[in-house]
């Protein structure tokens, strides 16, 4: 098998096996969106209530849908230069796929630690340290034969840069058991309970070298040279005014009412249009641009209503309310989805990856069913805020809001569905 068709290969598996869990996960969402409506219908399967299914829907869309486009990265840059490379990677994304399988069994049975998303508690924990350690000793194994068919200066630097990943990716699964321990928190607002401005700055700029790097460093994309290295320029000195910012405010628990913390997070602001300036100058792949301005629109929403929830009075009001559950499903259904829709396009040259999530009519369907589900929960947010006692009446609106959620939420696992179908189809054929 030729390169080139290795690539295409795990693209597509990667691919089937990511629209798999978004799929999966939404059903979990949709069956939540019922419960919302009617409660009474939780009572048919005993302790299976909406509390135990919660983390099922929450951590299946972060550590499924949300992260096996990633693992699909790593896996392709060291599985594309072994003949075993295709079955190599297909088996990484069982093991992981296992994880996500027992991880929600137990969830269901109980057993949560109540950090969102870092449910990992009991076997489920132990599970995953051993199933990460697992994947990254076969991607040692892919790596270091290699060493014997080094040559020139670039296969040489390539591997090396490799060697240096494979050690990064090495304290992933102790730093994922770590932290899912019940004991370990981060710094905290003491005024808010909630996340500082400091912590979100810094993972949002964690993020931005990310975006940054995504185009020509992760995905290999060529420059367009028609376009000059302005952007590239103006990417970098922002960049280090923002470094610079982050050491002059407040550290550690942080209030939301200090100034810094305020002015820290509306400095990023700036970075959605800058991210899509610096991607202008690459070549990208038809079938990822509508998605791409779908990710800058999601980020850039996010970016400002993140800012406006951070200030003291409006925080108050909402940090209770639905509108931080739309907050949430802003960053996670549409710039996270946005970016691995992204990624699985141009990952490789499938066409089959390409013309199925790239297609116009599913593109705008999710999009617009999740800028209405997104606009229910603000709406019903904002009502709450206003009326704190709509948090605990069901009256008609609310009734009504969640109907139209529910609804929104249907049209999104339709669409999930029908990728799933669609390269179920195009793979047998």
């Amino acid at each position: 098998m030729s390169s080139q068709a290795r690539v295409e290969k795990i693209q597509e598996q990667v691919a089937w096996f990511s629209v798999i869990w978004l799929a999966a996960a939404n059903l979990v969402g949709l069956w939540l969106a019922i419960l919302l409506l009617w409660p009474s219908l939780g009572n048919l399967y005993g302790k299976l209530g909406y509390g135990r299914w919660m983390p099922l829907h929450m951590d299946w869309q972060l550590y499924g849908w949300c992260s096996m486009p990633s693992l699909g990265l790593v896996a392709l840059r060291f599985g594309k230069h072994v003949e075993g490379g295709v079955v190599l990677c297909s088996r990484s994304f069982w093991i992981w796929s296992s994880v996500l399988l027992v991880g929600g069994v137990t969830w269901l049975l109980g057993d949560v630690t109540g950090k969102p998303f870092l449910n990992w508690s009991g076997f489920s924990r132990r599970y995953l340290l051993v199933a990460l350690l697992v994947v990254w000793v076969m991607l040692l194994w892919s790596w270091w034969p290699r060493f014997s068919h080094l040559k020139g200066t670039r296969s040489k630097l390539d591997f090396a840069l490799d060697g240096l990943a494979l050690a990064m990716l090495g304290c992933v699964p102790w730093a994922l058991f770590w932290v899912s321990d019940a004991s370990i928190y981060p710094p905290v607002n003491p005024h808010s309970g909630g996340a500082t401005g400091h912590s979100l700055m810094l993972s949002t700029l964690s993020i931005v070298v990310l975006m940054g790097a995504l185009p020509g460093i992760v995905l290999g994309l060529k420059k367009r040279e028609e376009v000059g290295r302005s952007s590239f320029i103006w990417f970098a000195v922002l960049y280090l005014a923002s470094i610079a910012l982050y050491q002059f405010i407040e550290h550690g628990n942080a209030s939301n009412s200090d100034w810094d913390q305020i002015i820290g997070l509306g400095s990023l602001m700036i970075w959605p249009i800058m991210v899509a300036w610096v991607w202008n100058g690459f070549a990208w792949r038809e079938g990822s641009r509508l998605w791409r301005g779908m990710f800058v629109f999601w980020w850039s929403l996010l970016a400002v209503s993140g800012w406006v929830f951070f200030l003291p009075d409006v925080l108050l009001a909402v940090k209770f309310t639905n509108a931080m559950v739309g907050h949430a499903h802003l960053a996670m259904a549409g710039m996270v989805s946005a970016l691995n829709m992204i990624i699985l396009t141009e990952m490789g040259g499938s066409s089959l990856v390409s013309d199925t999530l790239g297609s116009r009519g599913l593109t705008w369907a999710w999009n617009v069913g999740l800028f209405i589900f997104v606009g229910a929960l603000m709406a019903q947010g904002v009502i709450e805020g206003k009326d704190p006692q709509r948090l605990f009446l069901f009256d008609t609106v609310s009734q009504l809001v969640y109907l139209l959620r529910l609804l929104s939420g249907a049209l999104l696992l339709g669409c999930s569905f029908v990728w799933c179908r669609k390269l179920w189809i195009q793979k047998k054929a």
